[in-house]
């Protein structure tokens, strides 16, 4: 069998893919800045399309050892005393937890939340401390660093930032922006060593990078490496809202890199190190960076509002593969699906609808729906969009504004899929009560997805609703067998599927081998 490329999100929290502080939950948000007190600072220091002078084929040693001086002041090591739950944090995660599971899944049920506090073995019952990374963005002690590594913050003295030279302050937290795994703190100081800021529009595959930060405690480390990939999306950041458009990089880098910087060969910071693909804890040649255009956009906001301003187009968003753009009649795998369009959202009122297929916004082309996502996250609330798609059977041209997304909003989603060889689905009638429930007048629900089979690979589980396959409803388990009779290899079927938690459906691609 093909074994996924990413383990789950549980396996990223045990095994430390998410690298910071472990067993850190729960955070408070600091905001002492107001309508009428917002703080001017500047972010980075001014830079030039080249920092530093491009090196000739002898003079890589030298560049290198120079950027390391530049660079290895401006990171930070980030020290965090999380407190243990008290009764507040505890019922919370039992809460969450609860909801992850149905009745079938949780035979014992945890009605009582000292029944689950027995159970769960790592509910911290005393104070726990971890340790990530932070990039001093202003002279005067802003810095950026990971939601995951500060998220357990409660009070001021929770947070001690050292500096290379030893000097140690007690850190403010000024806001965090979870969707993209970001936070920024302030110190009292002055005069501090600022990184220059680069552009990650601009970094290409294959051009070298290095990662600095502090792994495994151990302060001021530089390694280097090359950018392996760019627009990654690893599915680690577990919310609907969620923005990953990771830069992937091969310099090394493990727990304690968190918050850290990934700087280029002109010197400057083009990503904020945040993930590694592991199945040990530590690095095995996959790390992930925010790039820093994003990176820099949230600081921003957050400096001056205490939190991210965000617009949003309200649409579920997929990917087309190979197989998708086979049943769409595409010639190859081209934009980004839309699967479904939110109500009172500005894609309804703008005309979009589910199937689009988008092309380019604001004159700029989008093959992955994660590149999309990254691109509306950059832009705020009042924005306007230029999008063109296409549409059954031919081009079509949308104008939008942007409206704020709010914390209880919906917001853009996605599906990853993966091939895998075969269908491996068995359905069953929808009973009367599950159809009243669901407010469904059709479909077939998922009696079995075989974990090895392709439609589990895709995102077709147990539980599941199909509603249609190639645009057909299907009203009883005959509909989904005829459906599915006689096809011959190398075709794709269509599939418009509906999640028993979700009110919006999905749109996936199966194709026969």
């Amino acid at each position: 069998m093909k074994k996924h490329f990413f383990i789950t999100a549980a396996g990223f929290i045990t095994l430390g893919i998410v690298i910071g502080v472990i067993g850190l939950i729960g955070f408070k948000r600091t905001n002492n800045s107001t309508a009428n007190e917002i703080p001017s600072v500047s972010i980075g220091k001014a830079t030039t399309q080249n920092h530093l002078p491009l090196p000739s084929p002898g003079s890589f040693n030298q560049r290198f050892k120079t950027i390391a001086k530049e660079s290895l002041p401006t990171v930070v090591s980030v020290q965090i005393k999380s407190a243990p739950f008290d009764s507040e944090t505890l019922l919370n995660y039992f809460d969450e937890f609860n909801d992850l599971f149905s009745e079938e899944d949780n035979p014992e049920g945890f009605k009582e939340k000292n029944d689950f506090e027995k159970w769960h073995p790592k509910l911290p019952r005393t104070p726990s401390f971890g340790s990530g990374s932070g990039v001093i963005l202003s002279a005067d002690g802003y810095i950026i660093t990971n939601e995951h590594v500060i998220k357990s913050v409660r009070s001021v003295s929770d947070i001690v930032v050292t500096l290379m030279d030893k000097r140690q302050y007690q850190a403010e937290l000024i806001g965090s922006d979870p969707l993209t795994d970001l936070a920024i703190i302030k110190i009292n100081a002055s005069n501090l060593p600022v990184v220059a800021l680069g552009n990650s529009e601009t970094v290409e595959v294959g051009e070298w990078v290095m990662a600095v930060g502090n792994p495994f405690e151990l302060n001021s480390t530089v390694t280097a490496g090359i950018v392996s990939a760019k627009n990654r999306s690893i599915n680690i950041i577990r919310d609907s809202f969620g923005v990953e458009n990771f830069i992937q990089t091969d310099a090394a880098i493990n727990p304690g890199n968190s918050g850290g910087a990934l700087i280029n060969l002109n010197g400057e910071l083009i990503g904020i190190n945040t993930a590694i693909a592991s199945k040990n804890g530590g690095y095995q040649g996959y790390g992930f960076a925010v790039p820093i255009n994003l990176a820099r956009r949230v600081s921003e906001d957050i400096i001056q509002y205490g939190k991210v301003q965000r617009g949003y187009i309200g649409i579920v968003l997929g990917d087309i593969d190979a197989a998708m753009a086979k049943a769409l009649n595409m010639d190859i795998p081209y934009g980004v699906l839309v699967q479904d369009v939110l109500p009172n959202s500005p894609g309804k009122d703008a005309g979009l609808k589910q199937m689009d297929i988008i092309l380019q916004i604001n004159g700029q082309n989008f093959k992955e729906r994660n590149e999309l996502q990254a691109y509306v996250a950059s832009k705020k609330p009042g924005d306007r969009l230029n999008i063109k798609l296409w549409r059954k059977s031919g081009l079509k041209e949308i104008n939008l504004k942007l409206k704020p997304l709010e914390s209880n909003s919906p917001a853009i989603r996605a599906v990853i899929t993966k091939p895998k060889k075969t269908f491996g689905l068995e359905v069953q009638p929808l009973s009367l009560q599950e159809k009243n429930k669901l407010k469904l007048s059709y479909g077939v629900k998922v009696k079995t997805s075989h974990p090895y089979g392709q439609a589990y690979a895709k995102g077709i589980l147990k539980d599941d609703i199909i509603l249609e396959i190639n645009q057909k409803p299907i009203q009883t388990v005959d509909d989904f067998t005829k459906s599915l009779l006689n096809a011959g290899s190398g075709k794709a079927f269509l599939f418009k599927i509906r999640k028993p938690f979700s009110k919006s459906p999905n749109f996936l691609a199966l194709e026969i081998p």
